[in-house]
């Protein structure tokens, strides 16, 4: 069955660590220099939200957001590493590990659950931890609409990074080789690119409720 779909973009791509008012936490000037190059990549990058079904008051994924990302990456020359073939002692499986002149640096991906951005931090911690990859990258949006609320999640990575860093005592060197990007995601609405928020969310499932109306009948 073929899903509603409605094209998005990533708009105001930025590399952030510090929370609220607090100054930048140092990185590597390499990892700063991959940083440079990564964002400047991923502006405007395409992608799509997809409706499958009526199911979960019509749960809205982004299943294509990745590989739109790895994409834009791959046209400046960085290579997606097979996992299955990275020595991973934890057994961890990341969202992607990629490489560029003998550097590698993993990807976690959180388009939409706040709650295992916790979970991604440590992922990305483990990794490097062992020494798979030289550095990580958490890549999460500024707008993850719902019906009724919008979560910043690149906020809430900011502020879980924080309170890794001054209860859980997370070691400096290791802290400081992990950086948060975030985005803003759009759509067309109307022939315009609006910013996803609730209002927006809710026309965009009422016309994926007249698409299922139509497809089913």
């Amino acid at each position: 069955m073929n899903p509603f779909k409605f094209e998005c973009r990533a708009v105001n791509v930025e590399h952030c660590c510090r929370h609220r008012d607090e100054e930048e936490p140092p990185h590597p000037q390499e990892l700063l220099e991959c940083i440079r190059s990564i964002v400047e990549a991923t502006q405007e990058i395409r992608f799509h939200g997809k409706i499958k079904t009526r199911q979960n008051n019509y749960q809205v994924d982004y299943d294509d957001f990745d590989s739109s990302w790895i994409n834009a990456l791959k046209s400046q020359g960085w290579i997606p590493q097979d996992l299955k073939k990275l020595q991973i002692k934890s057994k961890i499986k990341p969202d992607a590990v990629l490489s560029k002149n003998n550097l590698k640096v993993c990807v976690e991906i959180e388009k939409a659950n706040k709650k295992t951005i916790w979970f991604d931090l440590m992922k990305i911690f483990m990794i490097v931890g062992e020494g798979v990859a030289e550095f990580g990258l958490l890549v999460v949006p500024r707008n993850h609409a719902h019906k009724i609320a919008v979560w910043d999640l690149f906020k809430e990575a900011r502020y879980y990074r924080w309170c890794l860093e001054q209860y859980a005592k997370v070691n400096d060197n290791l802290m400081s080789k992990v950086a948060i990007i975030g985005y803003t995601q759009k759509t067309q609405v109307s022939h315009k690119w609006v910013s996803l928020d609730n209002s927006v969310m809710k026309e965009i499932k009422e016309k994926a409720c007249d698409y299922f109306n139509q497809r089913d009948n």
